[in-house]
């Protein structure tokens, strides 16, 4: 039941992104664990689903970037203390790579409460996140620019 419900998901984004659907020769349903991976945005999904560990939920990955080297620290620190309160909101959370070298943003949610448009729009919601995060997480005073190419001065 939730395996068909998950399929007609991600053919439905698969065809509004403009993608062929998947090809039943080389694709088995019945494996346990299947996962969706897409660029999307700029940013690398997967959208797993498990048979096993809790089939009524789909997990949305998504992959945010590089850890900044010389911002190590703080980094880690504003992960943990947005982790703290996004458990509270909707339960998503960050994590890093095995490496640490990059920061994954995850969101477990009922299956039974998207369609193929609606996860497309989280995705959406999601890439907006991972935007700001880069924005206002990786970018220091020193690395922004400001062109005066097209600057007018009013006096």
């Amino acid at each position: 039941m939730y395996r068909s419900k998950f399929l007609k998901i991600v053919d439905s984004i698969r065809e509004s992104l403009g993608y062929s659907l998947k090809n039943e020769e080389n694709s088995s349903t019945n494996e346990e664990i299947l996962a969706m991976e897409i660029q999307y945005g700029d940013f690398l999904f997967a959208i797993v689903h498990s048979q096993v560990n809790n089939p009524e939920k789909i997990l949305i990955e998504c992959n945010f970037g590089k850890n900044s080297e010389s911002k190590k620290e703080e980094i880690l620190l504003k992960l943990l203390t947005m982790n703290c309160m996004l458990a509270e909101v909707d339960g998503s959370s960050f994590s890093l790579t095995e490496n640490s070298d990059e920061i994954i943003y995850t969101l477990a949610c009922e299956i039974e409460q998207y369609d193929g448009i609606s996860l497309l729009h989280k995705m959406t919601e999601i890439v907006w996140h991972g935007r700001r995060w880069l924005e206002t997480r990786f970018i220091t005073n020193d690395e922004k620019t400001i062109s005066t190419e097209n600057l007018t001065i009013l006096a």
